[in-house]
């Protein structure tokens, strides 16, 4: 287990956003807990998280484990944070619980089963996801990091890059503003995008894209389809059939 955290420590300290390090200028490491779950007969974590740093890695585990280091301006306990079970699914909750005068910012490190599915409701902050199964992401602010997910890939993004690589199942994502790159994904892309420029390359499926304005590059696909496009440069390539 020191192992993967330590794995685990140093992919969240690479991944940290501009918004995160401003939060660090504002707040001090106040605590550090450990939770942990047994996650036989557990298909499914939901996490439920306010403002800070959220890394998920899969592996050949037999537990949900959760490091959750603890920012505040000053010491207090007006916050929430919980992992519980209930049928086949876990949650895990991490946030301020609507405590205005009392800020709190948890960064989250969190190893689980790899096959487990993930649904994800995040208020700020870079997310990294790696090595699991199916996978929601509902997101205010904050870049996304995800690969290696076996399963489906569904994102609903309000500001910040996206990126993704190595998705077995379709993809869906719909994002506000922010540069949006994926990569081997084995089939369906459909892509809702206000600003930010989109790449997608090495899908094996049907591409359908909607942007408001921006770059589009889409290299090797089954096919394309241009819905909706406001401004910006449009590169098709290694793709046998188009709809612009």
């Amino acid at each position: 287990m020191i192992n993967t955290f330590t794995r685990l420590t140093l992919i969240g300290a690479a991944l940290l956003s501009a918004q995160t390090l401003a939060w660090n200028d504002d707040m001090t490491l106040q605590n550090t807990k450990q939770l942990t779950l047994d996650a036989t007969s557990t298909s499914e974590l939901n996490v439920e998280a306010g403002a800070g740093f959220l890394n998920i890695v899969g592996s050949d585990t037999d537990s949900i484990t959760v490091k959750a280091e603890i920012y505040q301006h000053q010491a207090h306990n007006n916050y929430c944070l919980n992992l519980a079970k209930k049928n086949t699914a876990a949650t895990l909750t991490a946030d301020n619980c609507n405590n205005n005068e009392q800020q709190t910012r948890i960064d989250l490190t969190v190893s689980l089963p790899k096959t487990m599915t993930l649904n994800i409701t995040d208020g700020s902050g870079a997310i990294s996801i790696d090595t699991t199964s199916a996978t929601k992401i509902h997101d205010g602010s904050g870049e996304i990091h995800v690969r290696n997910i076996a399963g489906t890939l569904d994102i609903h993004d309000g500001s910040g890059s996206i990126e993704a690589r190595n998705i077995t199942g379709n993809v869906d994502i719909q994002d506000g503003s922010g540069s949006i790159y994926l990569v081997n994904s084995q089939q369906n892309v459909k892509i809702s995008d206000g600003s930010g420029n989109i790449t997608v390359k090495n899908t094996q499926g049907n591409v359908t894209i909607s942007d408001g304005s921006g770059g589009i590059n889409v290299d090797k696909a089954a096919s394309f389809t241009l819905l909706s496009d406001g401004s910006g440069s449009v590169a098709i390539n290694n793709v046998p059939k188009q709809n612009l």
